[in-house]
């Protein structure tokens, strides 16, 4: 791409390809060598810094507990969103939509019903909750608090408006989404119409046994892989059932017992309940009233185990094969799995994320009832550290001052405006006020615009993507982008968009006819380079020139001729 290629080529031209070691350099003396080898390693050293600098600080429940306890609640919110975000930690889950869900008096200023049922309903599909049925008290206490959570993301979820349970996807597909092929995997089941039919007890075709199956419970023994255990100790607890601990072989095991709370999970949730051991669960997504939330289909589960697949996955392919030859008659779907491959694996490569950055939409309209920004904890890993590394060095200041400008922090005024416009944006934003952009608030900013529907925004952020600046490279997103641009008309953005669709890329077709029309229409928006172009275009043209008899043809053709010699010039 000549353009794209070309774009930021001044700001680019310092980074250069490492020179492969000659023969010559190879045969320098030993301490020569040892020394350029240490000054490789200071410099490989400071750019694991810049990195480390770039991704914040991880977060735990327990600093987050200490936190809302001490008072400081928007502190305990950032620690638990982080952690309930990346780590997929169930108690920072529950424990924020118990704040967003208002449980207690002082928690009223941050209630916000959208926010708490996308916690609970994760929370509810969270199943790390099984790294503790191995002790059943333990198991009991996990699994009161997910019931406690799933009847509360019941009631929020009957109450909310459809544009409000329409939010709920979104929110909780872009959440997903950021966590890599883990979370796209999950997104998928969230989708599939036969996960139900797979985990049915009798004659399970996933395990080929019809007895309980070793993965109904992670630590089972007797039925599963893992060898008997020996027959635990007398319980501390008082005996109020006479169960048997599931493989033990002991008559009397503890007042709790795995059908305690395993009875408990089986009827309060469809979603975990078939995990249970001697429970006649085999439901997964349905009868919980919160079904509606990810509807079923082929189509949208193909897809997002196509999106595990591309993000690289280990067993995405599986779950892709296993869908794609699943009898497309069994419990009456009239959809073709094997028919759907070829469509999914398209959608996939058009996929895009809800939002530009979480609740995006949301916070334009202002709709945050607490007044604490919903950050977005999507964590940053190896790729997007290089990409906001690039756009801290390349994005040069006077785009930074024109898009404060048009968020209307920067004044133009003053020897210190600028240091000054960064900190109101950085409060804007919830975070500290230091006056200096950090890579993320950088790439943020150009967001901001852009989904403000500023065009020189949406064009830079187009080019963002295209380049791999401030962002991960993403063709699809580029060109939605430059798309916004153009509609505005936005010369540039069209002139990229002719170049995009000159050589395609990945998830963008190739096409000669969008091409032209852009290119076309970046003239006629005044873009010079290709505006020089038509004119050379048409002098080598062999149209007769028609006589102009009126005084205003003439006009015409002498303004025409003085443009031409200004754009040559």
């Amino acid at each position: 791409m000549v353009y794209l290629g070309l774009y930021h080529r001044r700001q680019l031209g310092g980074l250069m390809h490492p020179k492969r070691v000659s023969s010559e350099q190879s045969s320098r003396p030993i301490g020569r060598r040892l020394s350029a080898f240490a000054r490789s390693t200071v410099i490989a050293a400071l750019s694991a810094c810049s990195i480390a600098a770039i991704a914040p600080a991880s977060a735990d429940v327990a600093e987050c507990e200490r936190a809302y306890q001490h008072g400081r609640k928007d502190e305990a919110i950032r620690l638990c969103r982080r952690a309930a975000w990346q780590d997929n930690d169930f108690f920072a889950q529950v424990k924020l939509g118990d704040i967003y869900s208002a449980k207690r008096d002082d928690d009223k200023g941050y209630y916000d019903p959208v926010e708490a049922f996308v916690w609970y309903f994760l929370a509810g599909r969270n199943s790390a909750i099984f790294d503790h049925v191995h002790l059943d008290p333990a198991a009991d206490a996990v699994v009161s608090r997910l019931v406690a959570a799933d009847a509360e993301s019941k009631a929020i979820y009957r109450n909310l408006l459809q544009d409000e349970r329409i939010d709920v996807r979104n929110r909780v597909t872009y959440i997903e989404s950021c966590r890599g092929g883990d979370g796209f995997v999950l997104l998928g089941q969230l989708h599939d119409p036969f996960i139900a039919q797979r985990h049915q007890s009798q004659g399970a075709p996933l395990t080929g046994v019809s007895d309980q199956p070793y993965w109904r419970r992670p630590v089972g023994r007797g039925t599963g892989m893992l060898p008997p255990r020996s027959v635990p100790a007398a319980s501390p607890y008082p005996t109020t059932s006479s169960s048997s601990y599931p493989g033990s072989g002991s008559s009397s095991s503890s007042r709790f017992g795995a059908d305690y709370w395993g009875n408990k999970l089986c009827n309060s949730s469809d979603w975990l309940g078939w995990m249970t051991p001697g429970s006649s669960c085999s439901r997964y997504s349905t009868g919980d009233g919160t079904s509606g939330v990810f509807p079923t289909s082929v189509i949208e589960a193909m897809v997002f185990y196509q999106l595990a697949d591309r993000a690289g996955h280990p067993i995405a392919k599986i779950y892709i094969d296993a869908l794609k030859n699943w009898p497309s008659d069994y419990g009456g779907s009239d959809q073709k799995p094997q028919a759907s491959d070829v469509l999914a694996k398209s959608k996939a490569q058009r996929w895009l994320a809800p939002f530009e950055f979480y609740a995006a939409e949301t916070r334009y309209r202002g709709e945050t009832p607490s007044g604490l920004v919903h950050s977005d904890e999507c964590a940053i890993n190896a790729g997007r550290a290089q990409a906001l590394a690039l756009g801290e060095r390349l994005i040069p200041q006077n785009v930074r001052r024109d898009m404060l400008q048009f968020l209307g922090f920067y004044r133009g005024t003053g020897g210190n405006e600028m240091s000054r416009a960064i900190s109101k944006y950085q409060d804007f934003l919830g975070d500290a006020q230091t006056g200096v952009l950090t890579p993320v608030q950088l790439t943020r900013l150009v967001q901001i615009g852009a989904v403000r529907g500023y065009a020189k925004a949406q064009r830079n952020l187009g080019i963002m993507y295209v380049r791999g600046i401030g962002v991960v490279t993403d063709y699809v997103r580029a060109e939605k982008w430059l798309l916004a641009a153009a509609e505005q008309g936005e010369g540039e953005a069209m002139y990229a968009l002719s170049e995009l669709y000159t050589q395609g890329a990945d998830g963008v077709e190739k096409s000669e006819d969008r091409a032209n029309r852009f290119r076309q229409g970046s003239g006629a928006a005044g873009f010079s380079p290709v505006r020089a172009e038509f004119l050379r275009i048409l002098e080598s043209a062999s149209a007769p020139r028609e006589e102009c008899n009126t005084r205003r043809c003439r006009r015409e053709r002498e303004r025409a001729e003085s443009q031409k010699a200004e754009e040559t010039q």
